[in-house]
């Protein structure tokens, strides 16, 4: 889609101060700037400023032309598809604090837990998140304190939508460069941002969730979680900096070439965190 088909869809969609965000989004998407990109050699250990945002895509290679021609775009404004509990953006992950990739990988490739501290009125709960291949560590540890009294738990986001240690499921993930101004300023626009108005906020979430999203806004954990980003329309391919593979792709020497050729600026990256095609 061009970009005054955005905006039509835009004028078409939403109304009041939801209307300005988004035709500002639509602009800042559009906007020509220059990408500062970190430059890596092969070998190099990638660091994940805090900041950074991450984004898996569905399938092996089928999505990965689409998404470096188009950039990432919330899919009510590309497709008739079902509607989202939030709707009209696209989910990121967004790195809290500096970081090694390789320990990104390994804390959300665990195992997210809830557990009750005391029984009935008055009892708390508590959801941590288990790095991966510390389960039984950690639960044993739980196991041994009187005034927890039960525990349950599932797999990490992460898990479903990115590359990671136990599962083959996504292969691709980009890695996006956020700190050009124009990128900090569409960061602002999360649906997730407490600072959104109430009035806003309606246009992007579906009425029968609205009501919970705001406690789970206000109240992120673990689970809900506290480590996503919603950005109102989306973000531009320009911010892509790197792209990070699963083990199946890792072995595809003609995909990876396939990548490289598309991203020629970028590097690709493994699931132990080093980059395997450079870009310096």
């Amino acid at each position: 889609m061009k970009k005054d088909e955005y905006i039509k869809y835009a004028k078409e969609t939403f109304k009041s101060k939801a209307l300005d965000i988004v035709l500002r989004q639509i602009d800042l998407y559009y906007e020509k700037e220059d990408i500062n990109k970190k430059q890596y050699e092969v070998g190099e250990e990638v660091i994940l400023k805090k900041g950074t945002h991450l984004h898996g895509i569905p399938g092996y290679m089928e999505n990965f032309d689409w998404t470096v021609e188009n950039g990432f775009i919330g899919n009510d404004f590309t497709t008739k598809s079902t509607p989202n509990k939030i709707k009209n953006s696209i989910g990121m992950w967004d790195i809290k604090e500096d970081c090694k990739l390789i320990d990104y990988i390994k804390k959300y490739s665990g195992f997210t837990i809830t557990y009750t501290i005391g029984r009935g009125p008055g009892s708390k709960e508590i959801t941590e998140l288990i790095p991966y291949h510390k389960f039984d560590e950690y639960t044993e540890n739980i196991n041994n304190q009187e005034d927890i009294w039960m525990y349950w738990g599932d797999q990490t986001k992460e898990i479903r939508f990115m590359p990671s240690l136990v599962a083959n499921k996504r292969q691709i993930a980009f890695i996006l460069n956020m700190d050009s101004d124009a990128a900090k300023e569409m960061y602002q626009n999360d649906v997730w941002n407490i600072d959104l108005d109430d009035e806003s906020l309606r246009e992007f979430v579906d009425y029968r969730y609205y009501d919970k999203f705001l406690v789970e806004r206000k109240n992120k954990t673990a689970l809900t979680t506290d480590r996503e980003t919603a950005i109102i329309f989306g973000l531009p391919p320009r911010l892509i900096e790197g792209v990070f593979v699963g083990r199946k792709l890792e072995k595809d020497m003609e995909s990876l070439k396939y990548i490289k050729d598309k991203l020629p600026d970028c590097y690709i990256c493994n699931l132990d965190g080093k980059v395997i095609i450079g870009n310096k």
